[in-house]
This record gives C-alpha cells, structure tokens and sequence, in this order.
C-alpha cells in the first residue's frame, strides 16, 4: 500500500460537523440538484451550498488493495 495513489476530498454527510463561519454545524441530510451539492444543517431553514462550509478532507484510496 506504499505505493498506492489516494484522493482527498471532503466527505458531507449526516451527522458530519462542519465550519460555518466561525460557527461548528452538525449536517441533516445533503440534497444533490443541478451539478450543485446543498447541504442542510440541525435546527437551520433551507440549505447552504457546500463551498460556503469547511470540512476536513477525507482520504480515499484509487487503486484496488488485495
């Protein structure tokens, strides 16, 4: 596995707590419509865009581990 190539991205999902601002948001669920990812938040009216939050970007391997 040395030698294998990864992707870091982050990961949306509920549950998930994420940076608004300089506030700390637990995500709902996440809609995907029309190439955008909108993302609801606990106890918050309608959605927020994905880029307006920050997350810590999640390691996923490209290549088939045995």
């Amino acid at each position: 596995m040395a030698d294998a190539t990864y992707f870091h991205m982050p990961l949306f999902k509920p549950g998930t707590v994420v940076q608004l601002g300089n506030k700390q948001e637990t995500i709902s669920y996440v809609v995907i419509r029309r190439n955008l990812l909108l993302v609801h938040l606990v106890g918050r009216d309608g959605a927020v865009d994905s880029d307006m939050l920050t997350l810590a970007p999640s390691r996923f391997i490209l290549r088939r581990v045995v």
